[in-house]
Order: structure tokens, then C-alpha cells, then sequence
């Protein structure tokens, strides 16, 4: 039997729960649209957001280093290499999670985490774990406990507490803090350039910045090639800081710099660094430098100045390499390049007689004056040579001409780096314009012209070899960290003179050797050619030549048949008992011909047991 209808009565009575229903009804939908609208929100609008802030908490990339090549001799004596070390630092991100430092605190008390969170509010846990990090890392770090404290709380992503921290130190600490339940503090891989060489040869070596980057010397110069590619890695961590090895991503691996051999030989540096710390001390210069090269290749075989670069002194803006830096009138030794210049050009020939004079000598013409420190009468063009008259060098160079002096210096590469690529390199300078009477009798006999003792060894050794200027050569070769070498070849610049012109110069310098101003340069059994120089002293400041001072050289070559090296002394304001005892000839030939032999017997030592060079396919 059907149930009756409802009466309006019945109507009116339900007609509030209806609506009460759908109000309810209303609310719910509404509830569940807003819940559904912010989950959309969150899973796709804040999502990267949201999954880079659990990847800062959780996850960290780590840098792989990469090694910065190492620098050896030619031998393969390490020069500077990078050694492994670890760095600690802070994780601003892990120090502030306070559920987690809360659970550290409460390990570290003996306590509960409910229990403890019930003692402490949000700030008094954080400040509270902070003090005793800071207690603990006090004990092991240089800071106190007031600084390290300042460092936890900085808003700075990281900051790195202690550097170069070696392997065998770094476990230690790692134990530590697993024992002392310390979160947020890590350390991390990286490496530290260190230099066994120490002072050898610092000032060709150069240093790296706090980036491991050249700044000056060879790391600046082979930085490319010395610089390596950082490799890296993902890790993830649970709350308690610890890693989760099976989330760790794939590692990839860093890619090392090539080492960079040099054409020196640390033992024959190091004999050559001990004759310039001597003859610097000895004669109280103000500087002293030697160079030697070998003339065929542009080969640097030693290269020592003094003062010179000390290790220990972090300020390295007062430094100068000598060698290459603080041009210096050369005097005699340039002497070379107006002869050069009239050889080949047939202005005058070897045999030529020039009437020298008897000490001083004025031009009629110009009227510039010079002087001899002895009468010489006539001589021979090689007897100007041999005996260093400034008087018979000047009627010589009036026969060059201007032009002819200024083209046969910029072939020798005066004027102009000499490409050895070093920062700090001089060009030198002279006179390109229009000269006055002083420079016209002045350059010749090598005043009012600026030049490095690099400069000075290339242009002899372009005498040396037949007339051919060479590049210097710095780097021997490049050996990549798969072992593969890559030699770097001799570069020849140009033809200075001719072979003819440079084979006489030959003879003239062993001329003054034999019976000219060089004698105390000579060896026993050795031929040896060269030429003397001795430099009135200008002061810059005072823009005066400052009597009684002098910059004294010698240059020179041998064997002379053969020429296997060239070599360069220069000592700056050297002081002796009186000014006459202060000559190129007296000072710095001696110190050459020890330098010659010490040299002259490495060299013979190391043709006996040739160096073998791995390249690629085989061994050369």
C-alpha cells in the first residue's frame, strides 16, 4: 500500500532541514574545491620552489677538485704541485633546522626531544646547540669561542672555518664531531698549491690567487693549460645530517691540469743561484743578475736576480724579476750592434784601421766629446772591439747613420718584449725620433738605450748561431694527464745579420778576451768569446748620472767554435775600494767564466744520459 503524499503541513515542517542540508552541502564543496585549489597550487605552480628548498636541506653538490698541473724542471724535479687538503664550513641552512638541532641538543643532553622542547622554545635550542658547536670547535680552531659563535649565526649561506686542513687531521675531526653530535658543520675536498722549490727560482715560478689561478710567473703564463675541470657529484642527507648512499647520483669525475716541464735544471740553478747570492753579497750591490741560454734554441738554462722573491713574504707587489724587468743602459755590451750594423752593410771591414785617439776626442762637427781610459793610437775595427774604445765606436757609427742604428737595434729585438710571455716583461726603449748630438755619440757605445739582460743574451745569441734571432724558450714541454707530451719547438724570429758578419763578432769578442779588457773571463782548454761593459749609473729621481757608480756586465759566449751557451752578468752599483777597481772587466768576467764552467760541466753531464721524454706512441 503507497504511502500518501505530504501535506503542505508536512512541506513546511522539512523545508528547513532541506535547506540546512544544502548549506552543508554548499560548505563541503567549497571545503573540498579550496583543498583541491591549493594542492594544484603546490604540486604545480610551487612545486620547483618547494623541491629547490628540500634539495638545500637535504641534498648538497659536491665539488669535485680538480688538480692544477704541476710544474717541474726539465728533469722532472716538482717545482709546485697541488696536494689534496679539506676545508670545514658552516651550512647556514642545516644550523637552523630546528626539529633537527633539537634532536642533536637532545642526544647531547641525555634527554628526549619531547622533553627538551618542552624546556626550550625554537630560539633557546638553536642558541643553545650554537654555544656548544661553538665550545667544540673552539678547542681545535685559532678563534674563540665569542667568534665562532658570531660565525654560526651569520646569515651568510657558508663560511669556511679552517683551510687546507690535511687528510690524517681532517679524520680526526670527523670523528670529533660524530662523537660531539655536531650537525651542520662539514668538510669538504679541495686542494692547496704547494711550492717544494720554495725560493729556487720563485720569481720565474710565480704564485696562484685564493682561486688556485695564476697571477704571475709560469702559473700565470701556462694558466690555461695548468688549469683543470672541477668534476661533481649529489648526495642527499636524512634529518640527522647523515648520507644516504642510495640516493647518491653519479659522480663525475674531475678532469686534471697538464703539468708544464721547464728548460731549466734545478741542479743547474740552483749552482747558478748560489754564484748571483754571492756575487751579490760580495760586491754590496744593489741588485745582481745572471742569465744563461743556450744560443741555438732560444733555450733558458738558468735565470737567477737578486733581491729576489722571499716565500715567506705574502706581499709580492715589491718583487721584481731582473732578468726580464728594470731596463738598464748596457753600455759596452751594446757595442755589438753598431759593429753588426757596419759589417754588414760594408761600412768598414774587419782589418780597417780607426784612428782611436789619444784618450779624448771632441767632434769638430757636433761637438759632443768622449774619452778612452787609454790611449789606443790606431787600431783595427776589431781592435776598437777588443779594446772597448768608446772614441774609435763612435767614428764607426757616423758611418751607420741614424736610420741604420735604429734598424739594426730593433733587429736585435731592443725596443720590443722578447716573448718569453712572462707579466712583468720590459720592452726597453730607445730613441726613435729625432736625435740630438749626444744621442748620436751616446747610443753606439750603448748610452741613452734601455734593455733587459734577456734581451741582451738573445741578441748575443743571435751571434752566436749564425745571425738567426731566437724566441726565449721557457717551456720545454707539456705532458697531459693521459701521458701524452706535446714538445715545444725553438721559434726563430728573423735573420739579424749575416752568418759572415756574426762569425766575425765571434772573433772579435774571443779577441777581447784573449788580449782585450775580458781576460779575467778566460777557461783553461776552453775557447771562450765575450765583451765587457761598465755603465755610469743614472738616478731617475735625481735625472743625473751619480759619479762613482756604475752598473758593470759581462756577456759572452762558448765555446767559441761552437757556441753551446751564452751567458749574461750584470751587478748594479757594486762597490769596491776605489771607483777605478769598479769595471765589467774586474767584477763581473770573473764571476762569468765560474758560471761558464759550472754550466759547461752540467751540460757535458747531461748529453752522457740524454733525457728520454715520453710522447705519444712511444719515447723519444
Amino acid at each position: 500500500m503507497s504511502q500518501p503524499l505530504p501535506n503542505q503541513i508536512q512541506l513546511r515542517r522539512d523545508r528547513p532541514v532541506c535547506r540546512r542540508m544544502l548549506l552543508l552541502l554548499f560548505v563541503l564543496l567549497a571545503g573540498f574545491s579550496l583543498v583541491t585549489w591549493r594542492l594544484a597550487v603546490i604540486q604545480i605552480k610551487e612545486s620547483p620552489r618547494l623541491t629547490q628548498l628540500a634539495a638545500r636541506k637535504y641534498q648538497r653538490h659536491i665539488v669535485l677538485p680538480a688538480h692544477r698541473g704541476a710544474i717541474k724542471d726539465l728533469s722532472g724535479e716538482y717545482l709546485a704541485h697541488d696536494e689534496d687538503v679539506r676545508e670545514l664550513y658552516t651550512d647556514r641552512t642545516h644550523l637552523r633546522e630546528v626539529v633537527t638541532v633539537r634532536h642533536h641538543l637532545a642526544a647531547i643532553r641525555g634527554v628526549k626531544a619531547l622533553a627538551l622542547r618542552e624546556q626550550l622554545d625554537d630560539a633557546g635550542t638553536l642558541a643553545a646547540y650554537h654555544d656548544h658547536v661553538a665550545k667544540v670547535l673552539a678547542g681545535i680552531l685559532p678563534q674563540s669561542e665569542q667568534e665562532i659563535r658570531s660565525q654560526l649565526a651569520s646569515d651568510k649561506p657558508e663560511i669556511v672555518l679552517a683551510k687546507q686542513v690535511d687528510e690524517d687531521t681532517a679524520k680526526q675531526w670527523s670523528e670529533l664531531f660524530k662523537d660531539r653530535h655536531i650537525f651542520g658543520i662539514y668538510m669538504r675536498p679541495t686542494v692547496a698549491r704547494r711550492f717544494p722549490a720554495q725560493d729556487r727560482l720563485s720569481l720565474v715560478l710565480g704564485i696562484t690567487d685564493s682561486n688556485n689561478r695564476g697571477r704571475w710567473g709560469v702559473e700565470k703564463l701556462m694558466d690555461a693549460r695548468l688549469t683543470g675541470i672541477p668534476g661533481e657529484q649529489l648526495i642527499e642527507r636524512d634529518k640527522s645530517g647523515h648520507e644516504l648512499p642510495s640516493y647518491r647520483s653519479q659522480v663525475i669525475e674531475p678532469q686534471h691540469g697538464s703539468d708544464a716541464h721547464l728548460t731549466i735544471d734545478m741542479q743547474l740553478q740552483d749552482n747558478v743561484e748560489a754564484i748571483c747570492e754571492r756575487a751579490w753579497k760580495a760586491n754590496n750591490a744593489r741588485r745582481a743578475v745572471i742569465v744563461v741560454t743556450e744560443p741555438s734554441t732560444g733555450t733558458i738554462l738558468a735565470m737567477a736576480a737578486r733581491p729576489h722573491r722571499d716565500a715567506s713574504n705574502p706581499d709580492d707587489s715589491t718583487w721584481t724579476n731582473y732578468a726580464i724587468a728594470g731596463a738598464y743602459e748596457p753600455g759596452s755590451i751594446f757595442k755589438v750592434v753598431t759593429l753588426a750594423a757596419a759589417l754588414d752593410n760594408r761600412k768598414v771591414t774587419p782589418g780597417e784601421m780607426i784612428d782611436c785617439g789619444n784618450m779624448y776626442y771632441e767632434d769638430p762637427v757636433r761637438k759632443v766629446k768622449l774619452s778612452d781610459d787609454e790611449p789606443l793610437g790606431m787600431q783595427t775595427v776589431k781592435g776598437v772591439l777588443v779594446h772597448s774604445s768608446n772614441i774609435g765606436m763612435y767614428k764607426i757609427s757616423k758611418r751607420v747613420g741614424q736610420d741604420m742604428m735604429l734598424d739594426y737595434a730593433t733587429r736585435f729585438g731592443f725596443g720590443a718584449p722578447t716573448g718569453i710571455g712572462l707579466v712583468g716583461e720590459e720592452a726597453g726603449r730607445f730613441n726613435t725620433g729625432k736625435w740630438s748630438n749626444t744621442t748620436y755619440s751616446r747610443m753606439p757605445i750603448g748610452y741613452e738605450v734601455n734593455v733587459t739582460p734577456l734581451q741582451m743574451c738573445m741578441a748575443y745569441g743571435a751571434i752566436a748561431n749564425g745571425g738567426v734571432l731566437m724566441k726565449p724558450r721557457l717551456i720545454d714541454r707539456i705532458v697531459k694527464p693521459n701521458g701524452e707530451t706535446e714538445v715545444m719547438p725553438p721559434q726563430p724570429v728573423w735573420q739579424v745579420c749575416t752568418a759572415k758578419t756574426a762569425a766575425s763578432l765571434r772573433d772579435f769578442l774571443e779577441g777581447v778576451v784573449t788580449e782585450g779588457t775580458g781576460k779575467r773571463a778566460a777557461l783553461p782548454e776552453v775557447r771562450v768569446g765575450g765583451k765587457t761593459g761598465t755603465t755610469r749609473r743614472y738616478d731617475p729621481e735625481k735625472k743625473r748620472y751619480i759619479d762613482g757608480t756604475y752598473l758593470t756586465s759581462f756577456i759572452g759566449m762558448a765555446p767559441i767554435d761552437n757556441p753551446k751557451l751564452v751567458c749574461l752578468v750584470m751587478l748594479d752599483d757594486p762597490k769596491a775600494e776605489s771607483s777605478a777597481m769598479v769595471r765589467g772587466g774586474r767584477i763581473a768576467a770573473p764571476i762569468f767564466s765560474e758560471v761558464v764552467r759550472e754550466t759547461l760541466d752540467h751540460l757535458a753531464i747531461r748529453n752522457e744520459r740524454p733525457l728520454k721524454v715520453a710522447v705519444k706512441g712511444g719515447v723519444q
